[in-house]
């Protein structure tokens, strides 16, 4: 299955508006809903507010593919950074923790604190200053999302 994201939120620590848009594969609708539940809560680690989030099946329609396929281009020119997305796997993690915090906690509770490296994305955003609305290039914005996956 096919779909595609895009969400806006502020970065309160660069005074910034980003908005994110991509293509996610996965396997059915549930995995899909997991995955933006795991993306939303390393985006609350990460002290963002999300300000809208989509996430529409394109697989099963070739006008609505074409279509935001379309867009999706026109969105890549007008990309101004990219922010970092590391995937995690771990077991059961707490979604409210991050991964040092999440690793520290087995560890001292005795369970297994193995953590293992998956993929690491790079996905182009479009960043405006909250203010002037000026964009904001890659140079000077830098996000590194840190994505725990559950390990099944």
């Amino acid at each position: 299955m096919v779909f595609f994201l895009e969400m806006r939120f502020e970065d309160n620590g660069y005074r910034a508006i980003v908005h994110f848009a991509t293509t996610l594969i996965t396997n059915s609708d549930g995995e899909a809903k997991i995955f933006l539940e795991e993306l939303e809560a390393s985006m609350q680690r990460a002290g963002l507010r999300i300000t809208s989030i989509s996430c529409n099946r394109i697989d099963n329609n070739p006008v609505l593919r074409e279509n935001y396929w379309n867009y999706y281009q026109f969105y890549i020119k007008r990309a101004t950074a990219k922010i970092d997305i590391d995937q995690y796997v771990l077991q059961s993690p707490d979604q409210a923790k991050t991964l040092s915090e999440n690793v520290m906690d087995k560890f001292l509770n005795g369970e297994n604190s193995t953590a293992y490296i998956g993929n690491r994305y790079s996905i182009p955003v479009r960043v405006m200053d909250k203010v002037s609305r000026e964009p904001i290039a890659g140079d000077i914005y830098y996000l590194n999302l840190q994505h725990l996956i559950p390990k099944s």
